[in-house]
């Protein structure tokens, strides 16, 4: 092969990986009009904010958890720090943008975990009042219906959430 013949063999091949790169760049493109013209989508924007729902959600049962833990060892200092964490990842699900379809179930995880927020916060009070109580003791006369404000407040908030859970699977 002459000098000749191999620069234009070279010049083709690389006029043709030009054109692959020019075709791979105009599809990259093109999809990316595509992705979006999908994100504005309802049910991607459905899908998106399940998705961020769900996230808050474990986050929320990981911090229950925790909550849990922490009260097996008797920590009230820690219940306050873990009660915050709940609050700041409800506070996430109240900043969520909402579709319209979803409003509906975004009320009911909601309230769910707004109960829950007050159940926790109950405990905390009462936990805090058994353990160190203000007057030097505490008075064991209140202890069931404070006990009662928690669970009624809890059982509230798993309610509200299953609804949402149900909504959501028949949306």
């Amino acid at each position: 092969m002459n000098k000749k013949s191999l620069t234009t063999s070279l010049s083709s091949r690389l006029a043709g990986f030009i054109a692959l790169v020019a075709l791979l760049c105009a599809l990259t493109l093109s999809g990316c009009a595509a992705a979006t013209t999908q994100s504005d989508d309802p049910q991607t924007l459905n899908r998106q904010y399940m998705a961020n729902v769900n996230q808050i959600m474990e986050e929320i049962d990981a911090q229950m958890t925790e909550f849990s833990t922490i009260i097996k060892d008797g920590e009230v200092v820690s219940l306050g720090t873990q009660l915050a964490n709940i609050n700041n990842s409800v506070d996430k699900l109240k900043a969520l943008s909402v579709p319209d379809a979803m409003k509906d179930i975004q009320a009911d995880y909601l309230k769910g975990t707004e109960e829950l927020q007050k159940a926790f916060a109950a405990y905390v009070d009462l936990y805090e009042d058994v353990k160190a109580p203000e007057n030097g003791k505490f008075d064991f006369a209140t202890y069931g219906d404070r006990l009662g404000e928690v669970r009624s407040h809890y059982e509230a908030g798993i309610e509200a959430l299953q609804s949402a859970d149900q909504k959501a699977a028949d949306a």
